[in-house]
Formats: C-alpha cells, sequence, structure tokens
C-alpha cells in the first residue's frame, strides 16, 4: 500500500492533496497537523507522537494511530493496532540488526512496525539469501503477516526512505515494487507525488506509485484490474475493471472513472447523470482486485436503472436514497422541506 507522508513543510497543489485524501492512509509528522487534516480524507491518519503527549486524547479526536519510536516507553491504554512502532538507522547501521530488533520486539507490542531505511539499506534489505531465498526484509512482513492484531488482521510493516546527510537516494517506482514486493506498504514524501505524469519536476505519477505501492497485480491477458464499486455504506453495486490510466483520471477528478474493455476510459455517469463522487479507494488482501468506495449519483450504478447491477437497494443503502430523493423533490414551504432544513 502507498502511504504518503505530510510534514509541516509539505505545501500541496489542491487537486493531488485532495487525491491523497482518497487513499486508505496518510502519514503526518506532527500530531496537531494530523488532526486538522483528518476531516479532508477518507482514509485513516497517522501521526508521530511523543510519549509525553496526550495520546489517549489525540487518538479519540481522530487520529487513527500513534507512531512511536522503538526508544520510546509506550504506556497507552488502547487496542495495539492502534500503535506503530519506527525504527531509524544510521548509515552506519547494520540494516539486517534493525530488522531483527523489529521482528524481536516491535511486532509483538504494535499493530505496525515503520522500518526508516536509507536506499543502500533498502537495497540490502531486499537481497535474497542463497539458502532459503528470502531476503531481511521479507522474513519481516512474513512473520508480521502471522501476527493477528484482533480484527484488526495481522501487523503492517512500512518502509520509509531516509535520507541522511551524506547519503543520496530518493523513491523511484522500481524502489517502490522492490518494497512492496516484500509485502511492506511504502511510505513516499507527498510533496514526490504528482497528480498526473510530470516529468518536468521528476516527480511520481500518484496513480503510478499507488499501483506499484500496492503491489497491484492483474492475472488478465490485458493487465486490467477487477474493481469492485460499493456505496458508503460498502454496499456492493457492480464490478468494473480500472488500470492505471483510469486509476489516475479517478483520483484527479474524484469521481468513478473505469476502464471498459469496449469503449476504453470509462467516465461513469457523463451521458445517463449518475456520476459518482469518489470517497475512497483500496486494494483487497492478495492485491489482485481494487475497491471503490462512491457515493452514488442519479438513479443507479445499474444501466437498467437501479441502485446496484445486482437489484434494487435494499436497507440502509436503500433508506438513504428515499431520503435523498425526498430531499431533492420536496416543495419549497412543504412538511418535508422544513424537516430537512431544520437545523434541530
Amino acid at each position: 500500500m502507498l502511504v504518503p507522508k505530510i510534514t509541516a513543510s509539505t505545501v500541496l497543489e489542491t487537486e493531488l492533496k485532495r487525491a491523497i485524501g482518497l487513499l486508505p492512509v496518510t502519514l503526518y509528522a506532527d500530531a496537531a497537523q494530523a488532526i486538522s487534516g483528518a476531516g479532508a480524507s477518507s482514509g485513516d491518519v497517522w501521526a508521530h507522537v511523543s510519549p509525553d503527549a496526550d495520546v489517549q486524547g489525540l487518538l479519540n479526536s481522530g487520529l487513527a494511530v500513534a507512531v512511536f519510536d522503538s526508544a520510546d516507553e509506550v504506556s497507552v491504554d488502547c487496542d495495539k493496532s492502534r500503535i506503530a512502532i519506527r525504527y531509524t538507522t544510521s548509515a552506519a547501521d547494520d540494516v539486517s540488526k534493525t530488522i531483527d530488533q523489529a521482528l524481536a520486539d516491535g511486532i509483538g507490542r504494535a499493530g505496525a512496525v515503520i522500518m526508516q531505511l536509507t536506499s543502500e539499506q533498502l537495497s540490502e534489505a531486499v537481497q535474497k539469501s542463497p539458502s532459503d531465498g528470502l531476503s531481511p526484509l521479507s522474513r519481516l512482513t512474513a512473520a508480521a503477516d502471522k501476527t493477528l492484531v484482533g480484527s484488526s488482521g495481522p501487523v503492517r510493516v512500512l518502509v520509509d526512505l531516509l535520507v541522511l546527510e551524506g547519503t543520496v537516494g530518493s523513491w523511484t517506482l522500481d524502489l517502490v515494487s522492490l518494497a512492496a514486493d516484500t509485502g511492506a506498504d511504502v511510505v513516499v514524501a507527498a510533496e514526490a507525488l504528482a497528480p498526473a505524469k510530470d516529468d518536468s519536476a521528476r516527480r511520481i505519477p500518484l496513480a503510478e506509485a499507488f499501483v506499484a505501492g500496492s503491489g497491484l497485480k492483474s492475472d488478465r491477458s490485458d493487465g486490467l484490474f477487477t474493481t469492485v464499486v460499493v456505496d458508503e455504506q460498502r454496499v456492493c453495486l457492480g464490478v468494473v475493471y480500472s488500470s492505471v490510466e483510469s486509476i489516475g483520471a479517478a483520483l484527479a477528478s474524484g469521481e468513478g472513472v473505469y476502464w471498459s474493455r469496449r469503449r476504453g476510459l470509462w467516465h461513469k455517469g457523463l451521458t445517463s447523470g449518475a456520476t459518482q463522487t469518489l470517497v475512497g479507494i483500496s486494494v483487497d488482501c492478495d492485491s489482485d482486485a481494487l475497491c471503490f468506495r462512491v457515493q452514488q449519483n442519479g438513479a443507479g450504478f445499474c444501466h437498467h436503472s437501479t441502485r446496484s447491477c445486482f437489484g434494487p437497494a435494499a436497507g440502509i443503502s436503500q433508506l438513504a436514497q428515499v431520503l435523498a430523493e425526498r430531499k431533492a423533490s420536496a416543495p419549497e414551504g412543504s412538511y418535508t422541506a422544513r424537516l430537512f432544513n431544520d437545523a434541530q
């Protein structure tokens, strides 16, 4: 999974800021900044916090995960899925020893471990041993994957590229893929991402970084990704396909854009009016399918004008659809209009 990182000095164009808010996780260097940014993100907001801070208060205020340094003494009363431990190396550190420390200590006391490595250390960490075919980083992700954190799933491993004085290197798509291939999530500075192809600034296009960082793979001959479309209540509306190009268009526009096997780029609802407002985008556990969470507008997702390709809406989705229709059609001054306009 791609995890954009935002620091106090990060300045983003509006389009990129909105697109990043559609991703599953954003990592902040400052907790206060994270809390203020939580409202603009549909995903989880993580932040580095001091052990002296009111961690419980931050978690209650919208912070999904509190990140501590490995040397910090963590004493907060919460599920460990809401704690991440960060291991920072120096240029002279033996990366295998740092990974062994995270293996012995981190995955047992937190829901995630973040490995801050230089590009040289990352290259070393993904080198496979001739004896068992595993790299130090893949050993860590394999052990983390077997360590369940209640209903939150397994412990996660994130890799954050560290640029130290006297070292060189920054994320490239090849490095992102190398890290993701080990099963790790990839932390990339938000300012290193571009909302679209931007060769002049040498930034990584967000859609390409998302696909590479998620380890997203297709088993189809045309390379398309199976995409499940769900509403805000996560009720399935239909199954479509996506490409890197359509993912980029969806993130850039904030709407449901897919790839039609017959027509190519398909902006849902442009002709019918049944457009979709994109709420979030994620990848499944096997990294071979996408999920688009949307607010469905108009008659519905299906070409038969039903809410879903599997029939009319039901349950909460049906109630939400009825309320939206009643609000849109209520005459001014009617009892229905007064109910919707009454702040009480």
